[in-house]
């Protein structure tokens, strides 16, 4: 999942007319009325952070300094959220880069603020008359004290200000390298014998070049062509084409931002960026992360080694003489996809038929609705930034007044951001004059399109995505949390995957499944028991490999972030072999358009681990039944409210009601746990 970086300033009145995400959010600027906009909101912000740091230090007290502190970064992040997300969703080029110099700005100024020497001298101050404080105000002052150690505070003058300079030139240099993946075009021709294998709704929408299918290298195109193209030279070329995404723009970028940010932690005191990082995770240390990693490899790899041996067979029966031997990047979807039709008859293209996407998204709205004891209502006619965007409020089962909003984004458009994620626009929290603020957020996906054949149909992953992100979304509109900093997903970045990975099973449930599916043609026609059997069955087909795959981005990130390869290609295509199993292809950079390089940096190891206490907390309702309400509301109380206003392992516990352990992760990938 992906979370926009929005930081942000005392609101001086409460508006008078009833909170509407229209009344927050712009869908329209201009790129210059975007940009003034975000310079103004920041002046704003930076004006209330001199009248905290003027302050005589008598008169500090938690109002006036702590939390007027989180204001200012909150309210900042409210009055320029449209303007950070339109990066992402806007059709205009112009009003897109605008977006990105409206992060960057923002960036800057979050770097500024925990730099200030007066900042931290208030904290100090306040901190230092000893008040008695508890829970998540106790926590709010130790996280920011902390922020301004991390940014250098206790170092010599010349050091801080190296230190800033660095952050700041990392700010452009991170938004940067997101841009030059985002905005990267490429695509290959091919023709039409070239595409034996694909569907024919696929080949129906490619548009045709000089006599030729042109196929592009977003998620709605490359997957469809990898999991089903029999021409194993055309998905080498493509499967190239994808996976040098960037290569010469962000090679260079990528070697510059590792090394800036090594610098910059051995300034503080660190000894690597690694340790940097995962001082304030879960975690707390690279050796922990190792270890973690080292352990889920030996406890899978036995399993792994078997899937590879039965699909380096399935290929030589398809390849027979004409086979290379090997088992390459570019066979991995389409033999998984092959085996799963082979040995369980699973045919995803035939399965997609029951998810048309507007069924699937009433459904699952109910299913949520159902589980947390919530209600949605779609607004219509309501302004938004295309009009393939939707918006819902939500309210509690029991009634009374909207208690948050969601968008939902669904379709691809030229320029749109690329993957799926949640993103939190406006902040739940508690305001200056004692409302509390209403969260707004947006799941932004990328799933087909309907033709004039042909509604809009989800591949059972999409609609894992589906439950995935908008587990996000719930995360971060229930939140409770009092202060913004801890507010929705804004949990240790180890963790905060873990409430939607938990939501995912959902989707491999009988009774859900049947639910939401509903063939195009007649809705009234559920998935056929048999297919769904077999797709029951082929659940954990090849889940080792997956299993090593996350393994491998995880080492990878960790690699590059201990002490920096010389040769970042390299060092990637040697862990894919350690760790992965399944070699890169040669003269592809994958690591150029990693770019959970840049929000998780030293961080991306948290999927799995967040995975592990995923399916630990779905081990409860797995027993109890995943509609269960009553555990549902337990889930929603101790997990989703609270957000990081607590420890996250103290709202684990809390939930589950016992120590967290890995057995249920095991058991869900197909092993008995205590073995390997």
């Amino acid at each position: 999942m992906k979370q926009l970086l929005l930081l942000v300033v005392l609101s001086s009145v409460a508006s008078a007319a009833p909170f509407t995400p229209a009344t927050a959010l712009r869908y329209e600027p201009t790129p210059q009325e975007l940009l003034e906009n975000c310079r103004s909101a920041k002046k704003r912000a930076e004006s209330a952070l001199e009248a905290v740091a003027r302050m005589p230090a008598a008169n500090r007290t938690f109002d006036n300094t702590p939390w007027a502190l989180d204001q200012i970064a909150a309210d900042l992040s409210d009055q320029t959220a449209s303007d950070t997300f339109l990066k992402y969703v806007s059709i205009s080029s112009a009003t897109r880069e605008a977006g990105n110099e409206c992060e960057t700005l923002l960036g800057q100024f979050s770097v500024d603020m925990y730099s200030r020497e007066d900042l931290y001298r208030a904290l100090k101050e306040y901190a230092s008359k000893g008040e008695s404080l508890t829970g998540e105000s106790q926590r709010l002052v130790a996280k920011e004290l902390l922020d301004f150690k991390r940014s250098g505070l206790e170092l010599p003058a010349d050091k801080r200000a190296e230190v800033l300079a660095l952050r700041k030139k990392l700010v452009e240099l991170e938004a940067t390298f997101g841009k030059n993946i985002n905005e990267y075009k490429d695509s290959a021709l091919f023709d039409k014998t070239e595409l034996d294998g694909l569907p024919e709704d696929f080949i129906g929408r490619l548009e045709e070049v000089g006599g030729k299918y042109k196929v592009g290298l977003d998620y709605p195109d490359y997957f469809p062509f990898m999991d089903n193209a029999m021409n194993g030279g055309a998905r080498r070329v493509l499967e190239g084409k994808f996976n040098s995404r960037a290569t010469v723009q962000n090679l260079p970028v990528l070697k510059e931002v590792l090394a800036l940010r090594l610098q910059a932690a051995r300034l503080l005191g660190y000894p690597t960026h690694a340790h940097f990082v995962l001082e304030d995770r879960m975690a707390k240390d690279p050796r922990t992360v190792s270890d973690f990693i080292l352990r889920l490899r030996k406890k899978v790899k036995i399993l792994a080694a078997d899937e590879l041996a039965t699909l380096k067979s399935l290929k030589h029966v398809f390849e027979g003489r004409a086979s290379d031997g090997k088992f390459n990047a570019w066979d991995w979807r389409y033999y998984d996809n092959q085996l799963k039709k082979a040995k369980y008859s699973v045919d995803n293209q035939k399965i997609k038929e029951y998810f048309p996407a507007d069924h699937v998204t009433e459904q699952m709205l109910a299913v949520y609705q159902k589980l947390l004891g919530l209600k949605f209502r779609e607004i219509k006619d309501a302004a938004t930034w295309h009009p393939d965007v939707k918006l819902y409020e939500i309210t509690d089962a029991a009634g009374g007044e909207p208690i948050a909003y969601f968008y939902l984004d669904l379709f691809p458009r030229e320029g749109k951001y690329k993957h799926a994620a949640a993103f939190s626009l406006i902040i739940g929290r508690v305001m200056a004059d004692g409302r509390y603020q209403k969260p707004v957020s947006s799941m932004v996906a990328n799933f087909n399109k309907s033709t004039k054949d042909r509604p809009s149909l989800l591949t059972h992953d999409e609609v894992e995505t589906f439950f995935h992100e908008f587990g996000h979304i719930m995360h971060q509109t229930l939140t409770k949390a009092r202060y913004g900093r801890f507010a929705g997903s804004a949990t240790a970045r180890d963790f905060v995957e873990a409430p939607s990975q938990m939501l995912e099973n959902w989707v491999w449930d009988r009774e859900v499944l049947q639910s939401l599916s509903g063939h195009y043609l007649d809705r009234t026609k559920k998935l056929p028991n048999e297919l769904l059997g077999k797709m029951l069955a082929a659940k954990n087909v090849n889940s080792g490999l997956v299993t090593l795959r996350q393994l491998l981005f995880g080492s990878v990130d960790q690699l590059y972030h201990g002490k920096p390869p010389a040769d970042t290609t390299a060092a990637y295509a040697r862990l894919a072999r350690e760790v992965a199993m399944i070699p890169t292809s040669e003269g592809t950079h994958p690591e150029a358009s990693f770019g959970h390089l840049m929000g998780y940096d030293s961080g991306y190891y948290g999927y799995m681990w967040s995975k592990v206490y995923a399916e630990d907390m779905y081990s409860l309702f797995k027993a109890e039944g995943p509609l269960n309400p009553q555990l549902g509301r337990r889930y929603r109380t101790e997990i989703l409210e609270k957000g990081s206003s607590r420890d996250e392992m103290e709202s684990l516990k809390a939930f589950l009601l016992r120590e967290p352990n890995e057995d249920a992760f095991l058991e869900s990938i197909g092993l008995t746990p205590g073995k390997s």
